[in-house]
Formats: C-alpha cells, sequence, structure tokens
C-alpha cells in the first residue's frame, strides 16, 4: 500500500514537474478575429516633449492615436497588409514565453516609459502584459510585436515634439 502511494505521488511530482518546465505554449489565435492593442506611456516630461501613443490593429487595419497627457495630437488609421499581419500574429503567439523574461524594476526606480500589449480573440482577452521600463530595463518582446505595428504609420512625424 505505501509503495502505491509513493509511486503515485512521484507520479504527480513528474507530471508537475513536466508541466512547469515546458514552459508557456504558443497563443492560438484565429487571424480573422485576434486583434492586437499595444500602448506606449511616455515618461513624465513637460507637455510639449510628452508622447504616448495606442495602437489597435485588426487583420483589416491599424489605428493610432497619439496624445500628450490626454491632449489628442494626432490620430490615423492605416490598411493592414496580409504579410503584416501575418508577422504580427507570429511574434503575438509567442509573446507569453518571451515575455516571461521580463523582470519587475527595482525598487525606487521612477520617471521610466510604460509599455501594454493586450491580445484578444473573438473578443475575449487571451494575453496581455504591462512593462514599466525605468533603469534600462527591456521590453523588448513587446516592442518587437510592436514595431510591425510602428511601421505601417510615419513615427517620426507622428511623435514629432516641441510645437
Amino acid at each position: 500500500m505505501r509503495r502505491r502511494i509513493v509511486l503515485a505521488a512521484l507520479a504527480v511530482f513528474c507530471a508537475g514537474m513536466a508541466t512547469s518546465c515546458a514552459g508557456s505554449a504558443p497563443l492560438q489565435l484565429d487571424a480573422g478575429t485576434t486583434t492586437v492593442e499595444y500602448s506606449f506611456r511616455d515618461s513624465s516630461v513637460p507637455p510639449q516633449y510628452h508622447r504616448s501613443f495606442v495602437i489597435k490593429a485588426s487583420k483589416d487595419e491599424a489605428s493610432i492615436t497619439v496624445d500628450s497627457y490626454g491632449d489628442v495630437l494626432g490620430q490615423e488609421t492605416s490598411v493592414m497588409p496580409a504579410d503584416t499581419w501575418t508577422q504580427v500574429l507570429d511574434s503575438a503567439k509567442t509573446l507569453p514565453s518571451r515575455a516571461a523574461k521580463i523582470s519587475e524594476p527595482k525598487p525606487g526606480c521612477t520617471g521610466g516609459t510604460g509599455s501594454k500589449i493586450t491580445i484578444r480573440d473573438s473578443g475575449g482577452e487571451r494575453y496581455s502584459k504591462s512593462v514599466e521600463n525605468c533603469g534600462g530595463r527591456s521590453d523588448q518582446p513587446l516592442t518587437e510585436t510592436a514595431g510591425l505595428l510602428e511601421a505601417l504609420f510615419d513615427m517620426d512625424k507622428l511623435l514629432k515634439t516641441g510645437k
């Protein structure tokens, strides 16, 4: 009887270790119903230099809204090329495993930027990750995915400062 209990406990332990060591499985996303939203929050600087933005994307189009402390400075919409959307989805599918390595900022680190990405499928949230980029921390997994969307817009023009 003890032997069975020990074997059962060992089997449960091994199954748990295999699951935890396997890492995050890629997201299963439907190209037709998935949406991606990326937000960038600029650091605290005077309004004429502050630029935050939100990009919302689907298989048909992407839109960007740029603001300075809530005052909308620009908005644009772009048609979504099929090959770009495929690349965005491929990148989004692996975000859970790539972004798992992002650490929390050190206590007391202030003045940095922030970014957040949210992946929805059929209206339901499938994945979301917020990152505070302070003290040299990298939010690279998020910005790699967002970069594909940013390339649809003239970001230099949209984020121009010093009016």
